[in-house]
């Protein structure tokens, strides 16, 4: 499930305006824990595709593709045609980050 579907339905009607491909709500959307970390890799606005985040609900968990995230400062989280891709879990109120690793990147 990408951060989009994970949206009320009411978020997602086809009212005015487009959802562009690069957008900044597809990181307002997420947990202020993960939006943290985000701010903290990127120097300046940042703006992310659709893939950039998935929600896993029996697992509690958020799966960041940093391939999708578009900001200054996110070289050093490319290593090649590796990609850094981050988790994390739910933890009482709060989401922590649970697993990082390098993959190959999806572009």
């Amino acid at each position: 499930m990408t951060v989009f579907a994970a949206l009320p339905a009411d978020a997602r009607s086809g009212g005015v305006g487009h959802d562009d491909p690069l957008n900044s709500e597809h990181i307002g959307v997420l947990p202020s824990d993960i939006r943290q970390y985000i701010a903290g890799i990127c120097k300046g606005p940042a703006r992310a595709q659709h893939d950039f985040a998935t929600y896993l609900p029996s697992e509690k968990r958020w799966r960041i593709n940093l391939e999708y995230l578009h900001c200054e400062g996110l070289g050093a989280f490319r290593r090649g045609n590796q990609c850094l891709d981050v988790d994390f879990v739910g933890d009482g109120s709060h989401f922590r980050l649970a697993r990082k690793g390098y993959a190959e990147c999806g572009f």
